[in-house]
């Protein structure tokens, strides 16, 4: 059962207002802003997908590059290798990531894992995953995969270029935030962050903690499965070493992180910002200094996560109610 809070953000008007701008933007951006914040969009996705994980039931998970490389490579594989349509490659690779997400959360609860025991043993699974896509050669290995070129053909699962492919991000994103927003306004969020705060303590009170563990990782998890499908049809190449690496995990805890944790729009807020700095700071400073833009990109992480450990959007809330109070 929902609560009030979720219709009242489903019907608030600023919020079709902010949709409606963002979709009309294809038709005022070049192509190259258009790209940056097509994957802005990727990692608006992907971080508030693993926020019902890492937010909400705080299980910091390190395996999500698992889910993102079996919704890319084997989407790629089946279509590639064995001429399955990418739409049911998109089904069958989000059942594999969800179960996979089951069988990671079932081992916590199994072994009691500590939260850092969880996150090593995440991350085990991660490189794993990583280790498998490079060797196996049906996944394409270490020299990844070629989709079809993009002609705009739906019923391939094409988007039909930089435009389509936003399009279709911003309403998949759109779609894994109100995800959120419904699971933070359902009994499953109260009980998500029940077990966050003490695990212990919800058992106690009869909180079925693998139940709902096992439910959040196998949301996330397929969620983050179909966001890799999408995202590599867009990229048309399924490289491995971007794929399925770690290294991507990290970068959208980071978002979330600066964002803000267990918040239904404080991951999308973490990428928003930071996904394009990153990208026009590669683009305007990449060939003057090396490393350089890595550099600033840095300093404005740790500023941000200094002057804010709760993330953005608590201290943009904050700010706000301190605006209206002096009209009150």
């Amino acid at each position: 059962m929902i609560n009030d809070g979720f219709y009242k953000t489903l019907a608030s008007p600023a919020l079709w207002v902010i949709l409606l701008l963002a979709a009309s933007l294809p038709l005022a951006l070049n192509s190259y802003y258009l790209h940056i914040l097509t994957i802005a969009l990727v990692y608006v996705a992907l971080a508030s997908a693993w926020n019902i994980v890492g937010g909400m039931a705080g299980q910091i998970s390190l395996a999500h590059s698992l889910f993102i490389g079996t919704g890319a490579m084997l989407a790629a594989a089946l279509q590639v290798k064995l001429g399955i349509n990418m739409w049911a490659g998109l089904v069958i690779s989000a059942a594999v990531a969800g179960a996979l997400g089951a069988i990671i959360a079932w081992i916590d609860f199994r072994f009691q894992l500590g939260h850092l025991s969880f996150v090593l043993i995440t991350l085990a699974f991660a490189e794993m995953a990583a280790i498998v896509v490079e060797g196996w050669e049906f996944l394409g290995g270490a020299s990844g995969l070629l989709l079809p070129r993009d002609t705009g053909d739906v019923t391939a699962f094409q988007f039909g270029g930089v435009q389509g492919a936003y399009w279709v991000m911003l309403g998949l994103s759109a779609v894994i935030v109100l995800i959120n927003v419904a699971i933070l306004n359902a009994p499953l969020g109260y009980y998500l962050r029940t077990i966050r705060d003490n695990e212990k303590a919800a058992q106690a009170i009869g909180v079925n903690v693998l139940r709902h563990k096992i439910v959040a990782m196998t949301i996330s998890a397929v969620l983050t499965s179909i966001v890799g499908t999408c995202y590599v049809r867009y990229l048309t190449f399924a490289d491995p070493y971007q794929l399925a690496s770690p290294t991507i995990t990290i970068e959208i805890v980071l978002f979330a992180t600066v964002g803000g944790l267990g918040r239904a729009f404080g991951p999308a807020l973490g990428a928003l910002l930071l996904v394009p700095l990153g990208e026009v700071l590669r683009g305007q400073l990449g060939g003057a200094i090396p490393g350089l833009h890595y550099f600033i990109y840095g300093v404005v992480v740790i500023a941000v996560i200094m002057v804010t450990p709760r993330g953005l959007l608590p201290l943009f809330e904050k700010l706000l109610l301190r605006r209206r109070a002096p009209a009150r």
